[in-house]
Parts: C-alpha cells; sequence; structure tokens
C-alpha cells in the first residue's frame, strides 16, 4: 500500500509476545521500506525490515498514553498493535484521546476507490466484516492470525531510540500479585502449551504433564480423546471441535496427530511431538520429533529443565536440546 506505517508491538524475556507478531507482519506489508517499530519492553524487534526502532518501558496503559499520542502524530497513516491485553487498552486510550478510527481483530488490508478497507470476523467467524476507514492515522488490533510473521529476508534491524515514558497516579494499590498454574492458565493465552492425548495413560500422566507446564510458564491442553475420557475438561480441548491455539511452543504428549486436532494447533511456532508410534502424524508437523513413552520421557525432560532458572531459559532449552 505504500503507507508510512508504525507497529506497536510487545515483548519481554527476549521475545515479541507471539500476540504482536502479525501486527508486525501486517505493518511490513502495507509500509514497505517506510515501516517503523516501536517495542514495549526488553524484546528485540521483531523479524522484518524496519526504518527506524523504538523502546518504551512496560508500564501500564494510562502512562503509554501521553507519548504514544505524540509519536501516533508524526505523520502516520496506519498504526497496527499487538493483540495483548495492555496493547488492545492502548489503542481505546488512544481512540478516546485523538479522536482516532480504530479496529479490532483486524485480518486484512486493501484498498478500494482511495480508501483502506479493514476486514475482521463477524457472527463468532462465521463471516467477515469490512470496514471502510475515513480518518488517520488509523489504530488497527491485529488478530494473531492475520499474517505470516515469518519474512524471508530479515535484516538487522536499526539501533533502539529509547523515549521516555510518561507517568500517571495509580488508580489501584496492589496487594498481591499470584500467578495461574497450568490448569487455570487459558491455552489460547498462553506461550506455550503442553498438550497430552490417549497416550498420556490417565489423570496421573497429566499431572506431568502440569509440571513440566509449570516449569515453562505455561497451560496445559488436552486432545479430544482425552477429554471424553474426563481425564480433563473441556476448557482444555484443542482442535477442531475444541479451541484454536497458536503458542511459541507446542508440546504434544501421546498425541497421534489427528486432523480435527491438528486443525487447533498448526499455527504454533515450533512443535515438539513425543508419541510411541513413529509413524504418527503429528511427526509429519513437527519440528522435532522423539519416539517413545511419555511417561519415561518427561520426567527426563523435567529433571533436565530444573537445572534452568528461568522458564525463558528451559523453553530456549527445550527447543534446542531436543534438536
Amino acid at each position: 500500500m505504500g503507507e508510512r506505517v508504525l507497529a506497536i508491538c510487545e515483548g519481554e524475556a527476549g521475545a515479541i509476545d507471539h500476540r504482536a507478531l502479525a501486527a508486525a507482519a501486517l505493518a511490513q506489508r502495507c509500509g514497505a521500506e517506510s515501516a517503523d517499530v516501536l517495542v514495549v519492553g526488553a524484546a528485540p524487534a521483531p523479524p522484518g525490515r524496519w526504518s527506524h526502532a523504538l523502546r518504551l518501558d512496560p508500564v501500564e496503559g494510562a502512562a503509554l498514553t501521553e507519548p504514544l499520542a505524540a509519536l501516533v502524530a508524526c505523520g502516520y497513516s496506519l498504526i497496527t498493535l499487538g493483540d495483548t491485553p495492555l496493547l488492545r487498552e492502548v489503542a481505546g486510550r488512544l481512540a478516546a484521546r485523538l479522536n482516532l478510527p480504530l479496529v479490532a481483530s483486524v485480518q486484512g488490508l486493501r484498498r478500494r476507490e482511495g480508501q483502506i478497507v479493514a476486514s475482521r470476523p463477524a457472527v463468532g467467524g462465521a463471516r467477515t466484516a469490512n470496514f471502510a476507514i475515513t480518518g488517520q492515522p488509523a489504530l488497527l488490533v491485529v488478530h494473531p492470525d492475520a499474517a505470516d510473521a515469518s519474512p524471508t529476508a530479515s535484516p538487522p534491524a536499526p539501533a533502539f531510540e529509547t523515549l521516555e515514558g510518561g507517568t500517571s497516579i495509580p488508580a489501584f494499590r496492589l496487594l498481591e500479585e499470584t500467578r495461574l498454574s497450568p490448569m487455570e492458565m487459558d491455552v489460547t493465552e498462553a506461550d506455550v502449551v503442553v498438550a497430552g492425548g490417549r497416550g498420556v495413560g490417565g489423570r496421573e500422566g497429566f499431572e506431568l504433564l502440569g509440571e513440566l507446564a509449570q516449569l515453562l510458564g505455561g497451560s496445559v491442553g488436552a486432545s479430544r480423546v482425552a477429554v471424553d475420557a474426563g481425564w480433563v475438561p473441556y476448557a482444555r480441548q484443542v482442535g477442531l471441535t475444541g479451541k484454536s491455539v497458536s503458542p511459541r511452543l507446542y508440546v504434544a504428549c501421546g498425541i497421534s496427530g489427528a486432523i480435527h486436532h491438528t486443525l487447533g494447533m498448526r499455527d504454533s511456532s515450533f512443535i515438539v511431538a513425543i508419541n510411541t508410534d513413529a509413524r504418527a502424524p503429528i511427526f509429519k508437523i513437527a519440528n522435532v520429533s522423539i519416539v517413545g513413552d511419555v511417561r519415561e520421557v518427561l520426567p527426563a525432560l523435567i529433571a533436565n529443565l530444573k537445572s534452568r532458572s528461568s522458564p525463558a531459559e528451559r523453553v530456549a532449552a527445550l527447543a534446542g536440546a531436543t534438536q
């Protein structure tokens, strides 16, 4: 489209949040050589060719509004934002403060009669709604599955320019902070999903999956077979009749890889599969294939990962050490 575009992404622990990668990819497609990127947090720039790279320290949405409002007014036609809770809040605040058009869950863009048209799912995903955008810059919260976030050529990003963050008076006082357990965390929100199927053997096997997910800072998923057997609740089911996930790491344990399951997890960035059957279909889409009994492989993996100090290091070790 040749627009001047800014992508706003969020990320920590050495990587962009997987829900924000599509915003960067869409900005690349629309902005060509003139796309800029702003990273909220300590992550490196997302893949792509960027004219300028900016960084802001992560704070609450109210404090980000002031510096971002000044940046948004610097001649951009489009602002793409990752679909994270913080950036959704920021998008709403900017739209209200600057009276800008905002479209959420954007899956695609095109130009029609001189206007930019954004498409997003409607009627529970059964249909697509198209919005002709008037006014600039337009704020687009991009659906995580909207665009391929893996460009073929990704040169080094320019040096980051750090922006001064804004200040605000907290509207609340933090009394306590707790982390969700793997069986409480929504599988669609997790960067890491450890999923089990028939080969896990039962509820006891899912306790092992929960221990691995806890170490990796992730959530527990399941195939339809495991849910039908009553080993885990339906909220954990991944697949055509369950939930669709696209985590950075998906560990498929004792899952054969039937099409109704893989349709729900095939967009995962990195897939590790463990199965006793060397001909299991899951191995055709796995980045790493481990032939073995889940109940023997997982204790060895867990013992190895416990020596790592953080979930991010454990995720990197699992993806690297198993190759």
